[in-house]
């Protein structure tokens, strides 16, 4: 007689692929011919940041752009800046993909060298770490039912990463300078740090919340070209549209400065007074959702022999979202003799989860006067932000805002205040029952059967052992629950 039998087919989003892609770019970049000619150059720095990520017929693209901008002199001693834009894309192929995977990407400046070809031309090589996770939908048989057997189900809080996608916040502010401050003569260098604040999620949309720090270097409109600096907060929020998105789903936003820029304006009485910030920020997110699961674990036949075959099947349990603010002390060890320092430019890099902390560089560029006049030095430093003991997260770390001190020893003391989400989870890896196969008839055993029970033993185990019903020994025994709390006799009823 056949026995009646069912299966179900578990899945998940599991991260399948990742690696970390080096993206080197060679631009030779010409000055706009209302630019000054190139005399010495200050500064150079470049911040990539992805704009699109794909997945189409098992070929993942990836595109992005490298903003790079330069401070220099000219042949007057005048300070001038220029920057330039420049397209990037990264595609590489990964075979059995599903119509269920996506990738999710983020990149971070390695470094930026440059060589003055001529007073109009200027060769530039950036170096940028791009990550790359590629996820896609893992299955798993398992055994739903068996006709006259006895399947143990064992339920899981999982959270899985469920998609991954890119928008952009858009912006334009104006701001004015004091009014004791001179009139502005020629922007000179910026700095932007975007943290996240807050993420709000409803059904199909998710809110997100970010304080945006600009620090503008600029020169003043006189003849001693005095060297002024001016900061400023703006509180930026979009409304991204994710389609499928509940309630209760988890989402950790990562934002990065993308395209940049900054213009002097005239006030009402005709000064340079006035400072245009407008621009966008890349936002990359992340979609984590919480559900139970229900494994069935294992199984046995009533009255007849079984064998069980077991798949393993890993799930991410115990998810838990870090959202708090931080603050860190840093050294930065720039190894050269500075007078002054006229402005501090920092970044972190991707934060990498290890040992329960989320490890991230600092990098800092500075611009200095010394006798020769202004330019620019160079440090990085490790910090570590503890999280929680977890096998792995998902991290979004922001600088909020920092201030700075000169020690006597030419190092430079930064206490950073940080941004920190992050969602930690411990992945599972627990067998689950992919088929049962019956046997022969046992012979009939009698109507009650003795058994020594051990400490801490599992009641479903004795069952199994006796081909007995695990309900059936709990209320024959009187015990508390379905593991034994000490050494004692059972008796075993007949299934």
């Amino acid at each position: 007689m056949d026995t009646k039998k069912e299966f179900d087919c578990l899945e998940k989003s599991c991260r399948i692929y990742s690696k970390s892609i080096d993206i080197e770019g060679d631009y030779q970049e010409s000055l706009p011919a209302y630019l000054d000619d190139i005399y010495r150059v200050v500064k150079c720095t470049s911040n990539s940041y992805v704009t699109s990520a794909d997945i189409n017929f098992n070929e993942v693209r990836i595109y992005g752009k490298c903003c790079i901008q330069i401070t220099y002199y000219n042949e007057s001693s005048r300070l001038c800046f220029a920057d330039f834009e420049e397209d990037f894309s990264k595609t590489f192929s990964l075979d059995n993909l599903t119509d269920s995977s996506f990738v999710r990407a983020v990149i971070c400046d390695k470094y930026t060298n440059f060589r003055v070809i001529n007073q109009r031309r200027i060769d530039i090589h950036t170096m940028a770490v791009l990550g790359v996770s590629v996820y896609d939908k893992v299955k798993c048989p398992s055994l739903r039912y068996l006709e006259s057997s006895k399947l143990k189900t064992q339920t899981l809080d999982t959270a899985d990463v469920i998609g991954a996608y890119i928008d952009k916040i858009d912006f334009d502010e104006e701001v004015t300078l004091p009014a004791d401050s001179k009139a502005v003569g020629r922007i000179i260098s910026s700095t932007s740090n975007p943290s996240v604040t807050d993420v709000k999620v409803i059904k199909d949309k998710a809110l997100v919340k970010v304080n945006l720090n600009t620090t503008v270097l600029y020169t003043a409109d006189s003849e001693e070209e005095d060297i002024e600096k001016a900061e400023y907060n703006f509180a930026l929020s979009k409304i991204i549209d994710i389609n499928g998105l509940t309630d209760d789903d988890v989402v950790i936003a990562d934002v990065t400065p993308g395209s940049i820029f900054f213009k002097v304006k005239g006030s009402a009485n005709e000064q340079a007074s006035l400072i245009n910030v407008f621009g966008d920020l890349s936002v990359v997110l992340t979609v984590i959702r919480r559900s139970e699961c229900d494994l069935v674990v294992d199984g046995y036949a009533l009255g007849t022999s079984s064998q069980c075959e077991y798949t393993d099947f890993t799930v991410n349990t115990n998810g838990r979202l870090i959202s708090e603010n931080r603050s860190v002390d840093v050294t930065l060890p720039f190894n050269t003799e500075i007078s002054e320092i006229k402005d501090l430019s920092l970044k972190l890099k991707t934060p990498v989860f290890k040992n329960g902390s989320a490890a991230v560089t600092l990098d800092a560029v500075a611009i200095i006067k010394n006798d020769s006049g202004l330019s620019s030095v160079s440090a990085t430093a490790d910090v570590e932000i503890r999280l929680d003991s977890a096998d792995d997260a998902i991290i979004s770390v922001g600088i909020e805002n920092y201030d700075y001190t000169l020690s006597s020893d030419g190092n430079v003391n930064v206490r950073l205040n940080l941004n920190v989400n992050a969602f930690c989870f411990d992945e599972s890896e627990t067998p689950v029952l992919a088929d049962m196969t019956l046997g022969e008839e046992v012979p009939k055993q009698h109507t009650l059967t003795v058994y020594f029970g051990k400490e801490n033993e599992k009641v479903w185990d004795i069952a199994k052992m006796f081909l007995s019903d695990e309900n059936e020994i709990i209320k024959e025994n009187a015990l508390g629950g379905d593991t034994l709390d000490s050494s004692r006799v059972l008796i075993i009823p007949k299934a």
